[in-house]
């Protein structure tokens, strides 16, 4: 048998072994990054959601008849402790007076980030003006 025979021979025996190997070498790392993108899009989502929603509720706190700055503040931070203990790193609230009775509260914090050198921030604010109740007539 010649030797151009004795490889066909060969390759016809074991077909493609061993070619799916590079498939895999490059598939499975793009997947792999894929499906961190994708979680860290949703650690970002929920850490948003959890600090707008505790602006939200820090906001009608302060907003509310004899509602004060530091209550604002508290309850901030005890939602985003409730909904994001974790999620939220290193939470910064702000409550500021703009005048004319309206009162606004902002908080910012950092995403815990599962790639490296990606630093994601989330924030949310609430300006209304202060509930008054004033005597009909």
């Amino acid at each position: 048998m010649s030797t151009d025979a004795r490889r066909r021979h060969r390759a016809g025996r074991h077909g493609d072994r061993g070619s799916s190997t590079p498939e895999l070498v490059v598939i499975l790392p793009l997947l792999i990054l894929l499906i961190t993108v994708g979680m860290q899009f949703a650690l970002w989502a929920l850490a948003s959601y959890a600090v707008s929603d505790s602006v939200a509720e820090g906001g009608a706190a302060l907003r509310a008849e004899g509602g004060t700055r530091l209550a604002a503040r508290d309850v901030v931070l005890r939602e985003l402790a409730a909904l994001a203990s974790g999620l939220v790193l290193h939470p910064n609230v702000s409550v500021e007076s703009l005048g004319s009775g309206i009162g606004s509260l902002s908080a910012t914090g950092a995403v815990p980030s599962l790639l490296p050198g990606v630093r994601l921030l989330v924030s949310a604010t609430s300006a209304a003006p202060d509930q008054q109740f004033r005597a009909s007539g």
